[in-house]
């Protein structure tokens, strides 16, 4: 055990060198945070879109500028602040003060908005991130006069269905609700648990082959096993993609606190903590069914570049369920989804996917997770044959076929 823990610490220290690992691995889950927080930050103010309560304005109200030659506007309703709008003769009269940063932005109402309904709205600038163009509040003021100061009516006419809605049904512990978050929220967990998934995992074979090729390998199973080895390098690289899995659930939950309203987050929207453990529970089933079959991968090719084939056959389970996304996504509770949730290759990226969408029988994750363990142990006790000193300083080539035989004991 003592050996084995020297062989984890060294590797982990091997790993955290490689600047490329840790850039990916650590630095970009952090860095996409930090963006996307500043812009958050910086886009508060504008991603509120006024007049959205039936001609309720926010309490904080931008001065802008109004260009009206047809007179349209006449008045302001009582809810809109009496010098939002400052009116002015000309475009140009306008344009100066916007440049001058005495108004936010200008709107144009041309002498035809009535049977054009066109308004044009000048801004100093455009930002993807702050969301749509707030036209909520010039809306409710056009309506109002329209209506000839009317604010009851104008009120009717913005909003001519009052619907109540009951829910009958208790709600779901994974009902996120409707939103792009939402609807983002289960192609980017899978992302994350896939790649959590397979980069430690290749970093464990881009490892143990770059030691065979450099004879290191040879000084390393002198004075410790083939299976102190292996077992070391595994549970390094696994500690490394645990923590992994805990910066970018966090830069997750980071951005879902404070996104708020610049981002368009429903208030009071928060993954379950439910789902963000059996998000833990799956990277470690899955890293331990992949990294075993990775490993076996290391130990029998000579080179990194005799691993490709065979990589893409291990990996080709999570792949498929990948592709099948948008299917599972949108039938959660159908047989295709069902099945690849419970088999145990593809359970990790499937159940997870099922679960940010709907509310999944708790037997299903519970069975999915036993298949995996079970699946586990049969891939490392069949593995744990190869990882001798004879298979894994062998200089034979690796194919498909090869890896099978090995794999299942066959000579």
């Amino acid at each position: 055990m003592h050996k084995t823990l020297r062989v984890m610490t060294n590797e982990i220290r091997t790993t955290l060198r490689q600047k490329g690992f840790t850039i990916f691995a650590f630095g970009v889950p952090l860095v996409v945070g930090i963006i996307v927080l500043i812009l958050t930050l910086t886009n508060r103010g504008s991603a509120a879109s006024p007049g959205d309560g039936g001609g309720a304005a926010p309490p904080e109200q931008q001065a802008e500028g109004l260009v009206d030659p047809g007179d349209v506007i006449k008045d302001l309703p009582g809810d809109v602040a009496p010098d939002w709008l400052t009116e002015f003769g000309t475009v140009a009269a306008a344009q100066a003060a916007l440049e001058a940063g005495t108004i936010s932005g200008y709107y144009v109402v041309p002498s035809d908005f009535v049977e054009t309904g066109e308004v044009v709205y000048v801004l100093p600038d455009y930002n993807p991130i702050s969301g749509d163009v707030p036209t909520g509040r010039i809306e409710w003021v056009l309506l109002y006069n329209l209506l000839d100061g009317d604010a009851d009516l104008a009120a009717a006419v913005r909003n001519p269905i009052d619907v109540e809605e009951r829910q009958l049904a208790a709600p779901e512990a994974n009902d996120l609700g409707d939103g792009w978050v939402a609807e983002l929220l289960p192609t980017l967990m899978v992302t994350i648990l896939y790649f959590v998934i397979i980069m430690p995992a290749g970093v464990l074979v881009s490892s143990l082959t770059d030691e065979k090729k450099s004879r290191v390998m040879e000084v390393l199973i002198s004075s410790v096993s083939p299976v102190q080895l292996i077992g070391g390098k595994i549970l390094a690289l696994g500690l490394l993609g645990l923590l992994q899995t805990a910066i970018w659930v966090g830069v997750l939950w980071a951005v879902l606190s404070f996104g708020g309203q610049a981002l368009s987050i429903p208030p009071g929207f928060q993954v379950p903590v439910e789902l963000l453990a059996w998000f833990f529970v799956f990277f470690l089933l899955g890293y331990a069914m992949y990294s075993a079959q990775m490993a076996a991968v290391g130990a029998l090719a000579p080179d990194v570049k005799d691993t490709r084939s065979v990589t893409f056959l291990v990996l080709s389970p999570l792949i498929i369920v990948y592709l099948f996304l948008s299917a599972i996504v949108a039938r959660p509770h159908g047989a295709l989804a069902l099945v690849f949730s419970l088999f145990p290759l593809t359970a990790p990226v499937a159940m997870l996917a099922r679960m940010c969408v709907t509310k999944v029988p708790a037997w299903q994750p519970i069975l999915a997770a036993a298949l995996q363990i079970v699946t586990a142990f049969a891939i490392v006790r069949s593995v744990a044959r190869l990882f001798h000193a004879q298979t894994i300083l062998s200089g034979q080539p690796l194919s498909p076929r090869r890896f099978l035989r090995a794999v299942l004991g066959r000579p």
